[in-house]
């Protein structure tokens, strides 16, 4: 299969009172049709900000993307004019948002909502749009849909309003759908319901996801392939199956070794990363995860890493010592 999204040394900043904010610092990525990719990192480094930037939905007031290429079936979006820009956003991208109940309009029916993305994106009627949001409501799993239609978000449960949301972002077929954080807000029994029901969108409309999540289980379950990002840059990615078999990256290793585990004895205690995120205003040029790495050397506190191929072709790692990361050599062992 061809590539669907390629992403090319994205930089996105913001400008604060205390400085200029170096949120994503040259992201490059190719997402193939049909694939589910998932990002993972901690807050802050920035997974949502390059999500809002392939939709061109960075607040202009104070953001900006400083450099790079986002391209769709070959088409830049970040060349396009917000007109045709509109034209692509929720016909042929769509996305999903964390917290359904600030995307829905309080003031409108769902009914409303989903049929004005139809009339405006398909040019149907409101009979055949009215029709169709029936249908796109069954199809996610909400009972009673017609009636449900006349329902304004309040009236829905969180799950409920996450379906309306999937159902919208799902309404015009789009060929690309980013899920940013949609099941934080859901209990575990519903997150695993919205789970599913991604699994079973994607491979009924061969549809390409990038899902954006703090919890690993989830992506383990969902994605083909992973992309782990810190002080927003992708410090590694690869194939689910090799990114959590075999990390290269000691952060990437530190996040796993953070979770609980089933086939861990209860008594065992779980690792955590030694201290914090570095400063986004001042980006260092040596590795950013250095201060916290118990592997780092001099190069690594004086250059910036390069992207290299590990045991797998198409897994990638920014990593000087990764090969020690694998063997479980610490720099202290030396």
């Amino acid at each position: 299969m061809g590539n669907l999204l390629e992403i090319r040394d994205l930089k996105v900043s913001f400008a604060t009172n205390t400085g200029k904010v170096n949120a994503v610092n040259g992201v490059s990525y190719s997402v193939k049709e049909g694939e589910i990719v998932g990002i993972v990192g901690e807050s802050g480094s920035g997974k949502s900000v390059h999500a809002l930037s392939i939709m061109q939905l960075i607040t202009r007031s104070c953001g900006q993307i400083d450099s790079g290429s986002v391209k769709f079936r070959d088409i830049d979006l970040l060349a396009l004019t917000p007109m045709k820009m509109r034209a692509i956003r929720g016909r042929e991208i769509a996305m999903i948002f964390q917290d359904p109940i600030s995307s829905l309009n309080p003031v409108y029916t769902i009914g409303f909502q989903m049929r004005e993305v139809l009339e405006c994106h398909l040019g149907i009627t409101r009979a055949e749009a009215h029709d169709r949001s029936e249908q796109l409501l069954i199809q996610v799993g909400i009972s009673d849909a017609r009636q449900r239609l006349d329902s304004y978000p309040h009236e829905l449960s969180g799950g409920m309003r996450q379906r309306v949301m999937i159902a919208i972002a799902m309404a015009c077929d789009p060929s690309l759908l980013i899920a940013d954080e949609p099941t934080t807000a859901l209990d575990v029994t519903i997150q695993a319901q919205i789970v599913q029901l991604i699994k079973r969108l994607q491979r009924e409309h061969n549809l390409t996801v990038i899902w954006i999540s703090h919890d690993l289980g989830v992506i383990a379950g969902l994605a083909h392939t992973v992309n782990v990002m810190y002080a927003g840059m992708v410090v590694e990615r690869g194939p689910v199956n090799d990114i959590y078999k075999s990390p290269c990256h000691p952060y990437t290793k530190g996040l796993l070794e953070s979770v609980p585990r089933l086939d861990h004895k209860s008594e065992t205690r779980l690792n955590s990363i030694p201290g914090s995120p570095p400063d986004m205003t001042r980006l260092p040029n040596e590795c950013p995860f250095a201060p916290r790495c118990g592997h780092a050397d001099d190069r690594c506190n004086t250059k910036m890493p390069i992207v290299e191929t590990t045991y797998s072709q198409d897994h990638t790692v920014m990593c000087w010592n990764w090969r020690d990361v694998v063997n479980g050599d610490s720099h202290s062992d030396r």
